[in-house]
C-alpha cells in the first residue's frame, strides 16, 4: 500500500490531511456517543451508520500521504479543544447538531484548501474528500452527517420550538467554527498557505494575499448557511 503512495508530499499537504483526518475521527466519537442515547433504535442505527462511515473517510484521508495516523494527526490533537469547550451542551439534538455544523465548516474548509494543491496529490486528496455521501442528504458536503442532517431536519419540521432553538444554536456554534478557522491559520502555516492559494483555485478575482482569509470565511459562510437550508433551520 504505501508504495503506491505519493513518495514526497509537501509539509502544508500533510497538514491539511492531518487537518482532514483528525475531524472525521473527532466526528467519529461525536456521532457514536450520541448514539448511544439517540431517542429510538433507528436514530441509534442511523447515527452509528454516520459515525462507521466517519472512520472510513478517516483512514482514507490518511492514506494519501506516509506516515502513521497517530503522527500525522499529532499536530492537531488539541485543535477543538477550544471550541468544545465553547459549545458544550448536555441537550442531544443541541450536540447533534454542533456535530453537523463544526464538522460541516471542517469538511468545507479542507475542500477549499485542497483545491489548490498540485496533482496527483490533489487528484487523491480530492476524490476522498468529495466522496458523496448516502441517502437524501447524498453528496459530499453532507459527508459522515448524512444521518444526522436527515433526523435534525425530521425534528426540526415536527417541533417549531425545538427549530428555533436549534437555528439560535447554530448560529453560536457556526460563529466558534470559523473562529477556529482564523486560529488554524495562525498556528499552522502550511494551511495558511494553501488557503492563499484557494480562491484563485476556485476561479475567484485576483485576491490580495491578505484577502484570502476573508473570501475563505466568505465562502464557509456561504456553505453554512446552505446546510442550515437543508436542515431547515434559518441561519
Amino acid at each position: 500500500m504505501s508504495s503506491q503512495r505519493p513518495s514526497a508530499v509537501p509539509a502544508a499537504v500533510v497538514d491539511l490531511v492531518g487537518f482532514a483526518a483528525y475531524s472525521e475521527l473527532a466526528e467519529f466519537g461525536l456521532l457514536a456517543t450520541r448514539s448511544v442515547d439517540a431517542p429510538d433504535l433507528a436514530v441509534r442505527q442511523a447515527l452509528a451508520d454516520g459515525a462507521d462511515r466517519a472512520l472510513d473517510r478517516e483512514r482514507a484521508v490518511l492514506a494519501v500521504v506516509e506516515g502513521s495516523a497517530a503522527e500525522v494527526m499529532a499536530p492537531f490533537a488539541d485543535a477543538l479543544t477550544e471550541f468544545d469547550t465553547r459549545t458544550r451542551t448536555d441537550d442531544w439534538a443541541e450536540g447533534v447538531l454542533k456535530g453537523v455544523l463544526g464538522h460541516g465548516v471542517a469538511q468545507d474548509f479542507c475542500r477549499a484548501l485542497a483545491a489548490g494543491v498540485e496533482d496527483p496529490v490533489g487528484k487523491k486528496l480530492r476524490e476522498v474528500l468529495d466522496r458523496p455521501a448516502p441517502g437524501p442528504a447524498a453528496g459530499a458536503e453532507a459527508g459522515a452527517d448524512a444521518e444526522a442532517i436527515e433526523v435534525l431536519g425530521r425534528l426540526g419540521a415536527g417541533d417549531e420550538v425545538l427549530a428555533s432553538r436549534l437555528a439560535l444554536w447554530g448560529r453560536r456554534v457556526v460563529g466558534e467554527a470559523l473562529s477556529l478557522v482564523t486560529v488554524l491559520l495562525d498556528q499552522h502555516p502550511g494551511l495558511d498557505e494553501l488557503a492563499a492559494r484557494a480562491p484563485g483555485a476556485h476561479g475567484a478575482d485576483e485576491v490580495e494575499p491578505d484577502g484570502a482569509r476573508t473570501w475563505l470565511v466568505a465562502r464557509l459562510t456561504a456553505e453554512h448557511t446552505r446546510r442550515m437550508d437543508r436542515l431547515r433551520l434559518a441561519a
